[in-house]
């Protein structure tokens, strides 16, 4: 206890005869970060957990053929579950809290009330899905959009669930989790043609921060060749 209070009397009087302030000694040595070690295994996981649009096509055709063999009385189909957390980018957390009331059919969007950080933020949706989302509700006007057989709102670990059994039909390794879905969709409207411009992406995402949104500006090797060519003509 004593080494602690002498650390303390020195970080006092280090103050008292410099001409530094407690600001200025706090942004010099806790505000400054390390750089990111980008050559690590761990960064280079996180960068790039997505899969290419033939695979997500895969699962969701994999999602609808489980669905087909394996009928649940009342159960929303796996592949309109699948195809919501691909199109509206939400995070698996938002997915399960989003209520009938929150779904535009008109506008073809998606209102998330219980974003991350206490956030609200609309997401658009295509009106195919749109529709086939107002024709599973069937005249509900309130409670959760997605409830299981039991007449429940779904368990994040619920919806985990069913990615991994759609991974096993499909012979993903490694499987596919929800934010799978939320990368890969991030991921291909980036690199379209034309693409998503970042901040707009920033704001469909809920990021705070649009270095947190640059993880998915990544150029897929088609891509990359495509906007050579296009520069580049002889």
């Amino acid at each position: 206890m004593a080494k602690h209070f002498k650390g303390l009397k020195d970080y006092i009087n280090f103050h008292a005869n410099s001409k530094i302030s407690p600001e200025q000694f706090h942004s010099i040595f806790y505000t400054n970060s390390k750089p990111r070690d980008t050559s690590s295994k761990k960064y280079k996981q996180q960068l790039y957990k997505f899969k290419y649009q033939d695979d997500i096509d895969r699962a969701i055709d994999g999602a609808n053929k489980i669905t087909l063999t394996k009928k649940r009385r009342n159960s929303p189909p796996r592949v309109l579950i699948m195809q919501t957390l691909y199109e509206s980018m939400v995070r698996v957390s938002e997915f399960v809290n989003l209520e009938v009331q929150d779904l535009n059919v008109r506008e073809a969007t998606i209102l998330v009330r219980f974003a991350k950080g206490g956030k609200q933020r609309l997401v658009p949706i295509s009106n195919t899905l749109a529709k086939d989302l107002e024709e599973h509700i069937a005249g509900r006007t309130d409670g959760p959009i997605f409830l299981s057989s039991w007449g429940k709102k779904y368990t994040t670990r619920y919806i985990q669930k069913i990615c991994k059994e759609i991974s096993e039909f499909c012979g993903f390794n490694p499987p596919l989790t929800p934010h799978i879905f939320r990368h890969s969709h991030a991921t291909y409207l980036l690199n379209a043609s034309p693409g998503v411009d970042i901040a707009h992406l920033q704001t469909l995402l809920g990021h705070s921060d649009i270095s947190t949104t640059t993880i998915y500006a990544r150029s897929l090797p088609g891509i990359a060749i495509k906007a050579y060519r296009s520069v580049v003509k002889h």
